[in-house]
């Protein structure tokens, strides 16, 4: 069936430039592919009929532009390779793709009649059926749109077994969703779109995120929507190979579309996986609002092609009851899943004005009031008026001790032990992307690299329910090395949440690796109440917690778990030193202890940019929440220093990098202002453009910024800490007293320090504990004794 050539409603035809047919730029992200699968899939781009087609390769596990050169050259076809230096995910991989599209057609320039180039994207295992470009390009044309996408067929792995004839009906996808539509749900399937430069442009850059929250062909959807429309050709186009390792395979989406209410009550765990799907999609609506709307204010988008409408609930107080109206319609029309989510959207919406009313007109306007009161009574006479009995005992309700009792303590899952083997269990609080810091990406490294070297690995997140398995399995997988992918060790690893799930399966012979001091006594309950063979467990001890909290039961209950029964795995031998010194026996010369997992050479490799003149930058790692980063002392340190030397606007620029904060201002007229939390895939290359840091860490533990400046080619001011004296590694990083005198002298002397040689940035870590390979062979080793011992016992 041909594509309707009705126009759909709203669309314009004239308001975007003309499509030259003869060109087409393909943009393909090319990820550790199955060799059949991409011959066949450039075999299908060989046979496109009715346009002539350029294939842009993004070679995202950097390694295999040699196989695509290979097989595009010999089917003929006209191919710019894009080599990347790190491994990139599927969104990063497009954007990189379709940064080199636009190049590309600056290059090609359009014809006499200034048409340009349409671009598609492409998945490196499906199959193009032969006119699916040449139907796009029709649709485009007829219709005006800005976007066409179609449906496809999914296949087995073979490439021929037909598994279902339509993925929109399997999934049962909205067809027309409209700008709001694509925010419950995403009914854009990337490898099928085809649209115009001017949509790239205006999507590019792609807003951030922490992992993987939301994909390339959304975005995209979302900017063609608003800006002209996206037109369906309801027939297939592409054959989805379905297969173990698809990114994103195609699910059934209506089975279960309740989401097991009928056995989960609506309870705060439920709220807020809504939540995080609610956020996503205001998030997204914001995005597009502030981008479109400096399109229009930088004159790159006329006014009137403006369609924001549907993002009304987003950007404007209230909301839950457009939501509400979209679940009535949604069911009405024979969408109960996508109903579903419109509901939670307008719980969350509803829920978000009730808290926001409630904290400005609510409880804590009394409790303002009663310590004043409070005050006032303390300065005469000394003691607060008595209550009316009756008064004070509706007041007073009686509160469980299950609310006074640390929770984090005890596992909140019973043990079904229908695992079929015993595997390591690493503990940690959260699975979910954008609540993982350094340490937790420490722990699962230690997983992932005893997974590869043949342990079945269950991760379970014992604090915060998964937002998404999907992205969390995803950001645990891409840390796998292409080794120990080949080895199989994804199949070995699980990822469990002990907050949403009742149960977990469990096997009496697994072994705990407890990664927080609240881990391990979940770690020690769970030993002590089912009697299981390993009586001991590992912990992994990255810092010296009880310090953490002043004294009081978070103090007491961290000391306590140093009393367990385990074996010490220490990050860095500065910490194991350390706790010696406090007198625990554990932290002898046997415990292992490794060096933090930083790729030096991915901060110290590339040059640093020349520079240019102007004022030179000086980048704070800045974390007023968390005490022992010394933000105080921090900001006191900089303002001694700018006084000092008389620095103004014209001399210098202050950011800060970590957690999100108001501006500081400063001596001089300057201005410390907050950039957040940097993506990590753009983190390397804004440290090569710092001349100065400034990061503190008032603990034993050698934090990471000050090692990662150093190596960026930054010269670093720290704080030293019983053993810990950063200078040793490189003469980059000053390591002084932590106090603010100190450390104001010491930015001075880092001012009037020549450029950082290249071998100030050569880091070597090995002064802190053994490598993390040489660190997980021993414990691999250890592991093996246990479980053979335990397989002998059975």
């Amino acid at each position: 069936m041909n594509a309707d050539p009705v126009r759909d409603p709203g669309l314009n035809p004239s308001a975007a430039r003309p499509l030259a047919a003869p060109d087409v730029l393909v943009v393909m992200a090319v990820y550790r592919p199955e060799a059949a699968h991409l011959q066949a899939q450039l075999q299908s781009l060989a046979e496109q009929q009715g346009c002539r087609l350029r294939l842009i390769a993004v070679i995202a596990d950097t390694v295999s532009g040699a196989l695509v050169r290979e097989q595009a050259t010999a089917l003929g076809l006209d191919l710019r390779l894009v080599p990347c230096d790190q491994e990139l995910d599927a969104v990063r991989a497009f954007e990189t793709g379709l940064i080199e599209a636009l190049a590309q057609i600056e290059e090609i320039g359009g014809g006499g009649d200034g048409a340009e180039p349409a671009i598609a994207l492409c998945d490196q295992d499906d199959i193009w059926h032969g006119d699916r470009l040449e139907q796009g390009l029709a649709a485009l044309r007829d219709s005006g749109a800005q976007m066409v996408h179609s449906d496809a067929r999914l296949v087995a792995e073979d490439g021929q077994t037909l598994l279902q004839p339509s993925m929109f009906a399997f999934e049962r996808r909205w067809r027309r969703p409209g700008l709001r539509g694509l925010l419950y749900r995403n009914n854009i399937t990337g490898m099928t779109l085809l649209m115009r430069a001017e949509v790239v442009r205006l999507a590019l850059p792609f807003p951030a995120q922490s992992g993987v929250h939301f994909y390339h062909d959304l975005w995209l959807g979302l900017i063609a929507a608003a800006t002209g429309g996206v037109r369906l050709i309801d027939r297939p186009l592409v054959d989805y190979r379905q297969h173990g390792g698809n990114v994103m395979g195609a699910v059934d989406r209506q089975a279960g579309w309740l989401r097991g209410l009928h056995r989960r009550r609506p309870d705060a765990m439920w709220l807020r996986h809504e939540a995080a799907s609610y956020g996503l999609a205001r998030y997204l609506a914001h995005a597009l609002h502030s981008r479109l709307s400096d399109a229009v204010a930088d004159g790159d988008l006329p006014p009137a092609r403006l369609r924001l409408a549907g993002l009304w609930p987003y950007l404007r107080r209230g909301g839950a009851g457009l939501h509400g109206f979209d679940m009535a319609r949604l069911l009405l029309s024979g969408q109960p899943g996508l109903a579903r989510i419109a509901a939670g959207f307008g719980v969350v919406s509803m829920g978000r004005t009730i808290w926001t009313l409630r904290q400005t007109f609510g409880s804590g306007w009394q409790e303002t009031e009663e310590a004043f009161d409070a005050r006032l009574y303390s300065l005469s006479p000394g003691m607060a008026p008595p209550r009316p009995r009756l008064s004070a005992a509706k007041r007073e309700k009686p509160q469980p001790h299950d609310d006074l009792v640390d929770s984090r303590k005890a596992p909140r899952w019973q043990s079904d032990f229908s695992a079929p083997d015993p595997a390591l269990v690493v503990l940690v609080p959260t699975l979910n992307p954008t609540e993982i810091f350094a340490g937790i990406v420490t722990a699962f490294d230690i997983g992932l690299g005893l997974a590869a070297r043949g342990f079945r690995v269950r991760f379970i997140a014992t604090d915060l329910p998964m937002s998404s398995p999907a992205a969390s399995r995803s950001f645990l997988m891409r840390r796998l090395s292409p080794e120990a992918a080949a080895s199989g060790a994804a199949g070995r690893v699980s990822l469990h949440c002990g907050v949403q799930n009742p149960t977990l399966p469990a096997h009496r012979g697994d072994l705990f690796l407890a990664t927080a001091w609240w881990s391990a006594h979940i770690a020690q309950r769970l030993i002590a109440e089912h009697d299981l063979k390993q009586s001991r467990f590992f912990y992994l001890i990255q810092d010296y917690e009880p310090n953490f909290y002043p004294w009081g039961s978070e103090f007491a209950d961290a000391m306590e778990s140093y009393g367990f029964d385990f074996e010490p795995i220490f990050n860095t031998d500065l910490l194991r030193t350390y706790f010696a010194a406090q007198g625990f026996a554990f932290a002898d010369a046997k415990a292992l202890a490794f060096h933090p997992s930083i790729d030096i050479a991915r901060y110290a490799a590339p040059p640093r940019p020349e520079r240019e003149g102007g004022p030179r930058r000086l980048a704070l790692y800045g974390r007023p929440e968390v005490a022992r980063n010394m933000y105080p002392s921090a900001i006191e340190a900089l303002a001694g220093f700018v006084a000092a030397e008389g620095l103004g606007s014209a001399d210098i620029e202050l950011v800060s990098i970590g957690l999100s904060h108001a501006p500081v201002d400063l001596p001089g007229g300057l201005q410390l202002v907050s950039l957040g939390k940097l993506p990590w895939e753009d983190y390397p290359e804004y440290l090569r453009s710092v001349d100065l840091g400034l990061s503190l860490m008032y603990s034993p533990h050698p934090s990471h910024p000050p090692i990662e400046m150093a190596a960026s080619g930054v010269r670093v001011v720290t704080n030293g800490f019983g053993p810990k004296n950063l200078s040793e590694l490189s003469p980059a990083i000053a390591s002084v007293p932590p106090t603010a005198a100190a450390l104001t002298e010491a930015l001075r002397a880092a001012w009037a320090a020549a450029p950082v040689a290249q071998h100030e940035r050569e880091l070597d870590l090995t002064r802190l504990g053994l490598s993390q390979e040489a660190m997980l062979d021993r414990l691999a080793a250890r592991l093996g004794e246990v479980f053979s011992r335990d397989k002998d016992d059975r």
